[in-house]
């Protein structure tokens, strides 16, 4: 049963998620990223030296069209690795890390309204409260073997690894995860799972 219920709020976003890629594609902000970077024509002949992972909101669209992504998640890493993307390769003071930028707070925001009400739904399943299965399941993370790379902000100083905040622009770890919670900043528990999606996206872009 909990597996069908899985799959079935997995289709459901995704189908909320087209919503929300159709509408973003149609800001003014977008066009940059609507197609795949041409490194001839737009003058950047070094862009997939640096970028490793290209995406763009076309091609995610097409993949959300054909049937491509396994779940939510992937379609949301599919879209802000877009975002991504232009603000490693442009510097901060450049219009287009700044369009993409904004476009990430706007996706992020948008998104995360889809998981609420799905939250509230699948609260049916559990006796408490979303902050209190939240709680759990973060406690679960934080306990698991492996969990100490993630515990605290990344120190690049110490780590010796000094281009980390210029590859990794949201960093993100689970003992700011848990502290966010514990003071009740969370609107509901979307912005909690971003987050902590976020912690393993930022390991996975920054280590080979």
């Amino acid at each position: 049963r909990e597996r069908a219920v899985a799959e079935a709020v997995s289709r459901h976003l995704l189908r909320q998620g087209a919503g929300v890629l159709s509408r973003l594609r149609k800001h003014s902000d977008a066009w940059p990223f609507d197609a795949p970077v041409d490194p001839v024509a737009h003058e950047c002949r070094d862009y997939y030296t640096i970028v490793t992972s290209p995406m763009d909101l076309g091609t995610v669209s097409s993949k959300l069209a054909s049937g491509q992504y396994p779940s939510f998640w992937h379609f949301v890493s599919d879209v802000q690795t877009t975002f991504d993307n232009a603000m490693l390769y442009n510097p901060p003071t450049h219009p287009i890390h700044k369009k993409a930028s904004r476009l990430a707070s706007l996706f992020r925001e948008r998104a995360s309204r889809l998981l609420s009400p799905v939250a509230n739904t699948l609260s049916g399943y559990a006796a408490d409260p979303w902050p209190v299965a939240c709680a759990h399941v973060l406690r679960s993370l934080l306990l698991r073997e492996g969990s100490w790379p993630f515990l605290e902000p990344v120190d690049a100083h110490a780590l010796g690894i000094p281009d980390y905040h210029e590859v990794i622009k949201r960093p993100m770890d689970l003992g700011t995860v848990a502290r966010t919670l514990q003071e009740g900043r969370y609107p509901h528990a979307g912005e909690m799972a971003f987050e902590v999606r976020l912690v393993v996206e930022n390991a996975m872009m920054y280590n080979p």
